[in-house]
């Protein structure tokens, strides 16, 4: 384990957090297992990682202890890391299903005062595991989407911008107040001499200019947030690649795309994704993604699903579907997903 979580479980007190009930996450996990049992479509790598052997190990009682929160003290993250986040078994079945313990972490993070450096390994090693998961739930990844803008605001909105304005201002102020207080006693002495006049102006703007280019020197020396958010969004683009959703719910995996969609759009307002052009890349990570579940799934969804998001797609300028792409001659996202319906539609006409 980092020193680093060490060095901040050392100085804080015990604390124990769960956000996810773990009966719930059974229960949520245990219908999601015979979901996949039931669909031979999707890809053999999705299945391998359900096995039966694996069904009949993961059973609730071995869930519950999967499952159970972090304890933020020295002995509680070694616990946590030996007999959980380190075993194959979370990787394979645990994360992609429950993101808990993520969360837990970063509400942590909010305790501390400086909690960049921590909030950047929480990410890390939870990204490295991420990497080893065949397949993300829908529903876990836009329940971490949902609470990111919480935990991570006020790191990747700095206040420096703000700090820094009033740190000029306080120096602009106080040698204004020093070089020209004489001018308040006899205002005619610097009238009378023009030359003394502009001495005196240098004499302040100067070592003014001096102060506020060390003063930004210093805050450029400090941890951009540039690489969280750069962390962040290769976090997120990871789990989006991976993300599955349930066709028997059939119209809500639709729902369930968009939501995601506006999810990434309040990231990006929060200033955790720094760019448009990475919202636009998620977007397409996002209906790629959807593309697969639909091609994969076609001949257990409904003729109603592909009704009900030609409908939407009709009714509603959906803001993720009509963002404009880096070039104009680029296919837009809306006709792209228009176009794959229109195949799914077919195919599964044909029987195919």
């Amino acid at each position: 384990m980092s020193l680093l979580l060490y060095g901040i479980i050392f100085y804080t007190s015990i604390k124990e957090i769960s956000y996810f009930k773990s009966e719930s996450i059974i229960m949520y996990m245990k219908s999601k297992y015979n979901f996949l049992y039931g669909v031979s479509l999707f890809s053999s790598c999705l299945l391998a990682s359900l096995s039966m052997h694996a069904a009949h190990t993961l059973n609730s009682e071995k869930l519950e202890i999967f499952t159970r929160p972090v304890v933020f003290n020295r002995a509680g993250l070694e616990i946590f890391f030996a007999e959980q986040f380190n075993n194959p078994v979370y990787v394979e079945h645990i994360l992609p299903s429950h993101f808990g313990h993520l969360a837990h972490f970063l509400h942590f993070g909010k305790s501390l005062a400086d909690p960049y450096d921590f909030v950047m390994t929480v990410f890390d090693i939870f990204h490295m595991r991420l990497k080893g998961t065949h397949w993300v739930n829908a529903l876990s990844l836009s329940l971490l989407l949902e609470q990111l803008p919480f935990y991570l605001h006020d790191i990747c909105i700095s206040r420096e911008q703000e700090r820094l304005e009033e740190t000029i201002k306080d120096i602009l102020y106080r040698r204004f107040i020093a070089r020209f207080s004489k001018f308040a006693q006899n205002p005619m002495d610097g009238i009378n001499s023009f030359d003394t006049f502009l001495q005196t102006i240098d004499e302040f703007i100067d070592p003014t200019a001096s102060e506020i280019s060390h003063l930004i020197n210093q805050g450029r020396q400090k941890k951009p947030v540039f690489e969280l958010q750069t962390l962040v969004s290769r976090f997120v683009e990871s789990a989006l690649e991976k993300v599955i959703w349930n066709p028997q719910t059939q119209h809500d995996s639709w729902d369930s795309v968009c939501i995601l969609a506006e999810q990434i759009n309040i990231l990006h307002e929060s200033g955790i994704i720094n760019s448009q052009k990475t919202v636009n890349h998620l977007y397409w990570t996002l209906l790629y993604r959807y593309e697969y579940f639909l091609r994969s799934a076609k001949e257990i969804l409904n003729q109603d699903v592909f009704d009900y998001i030609k409908n939407d797609l009709a009714m509603n300028d959906r803001e993720w579907l009509v963002l404009a792409e880096s070039e104009e001659f680029l296919t837009s996202k809306k006709e792209y997903l228009k176009y794959v319906l229109w195949e799914c539609i077919a195919d599964k006409e044909l029987g195919q």
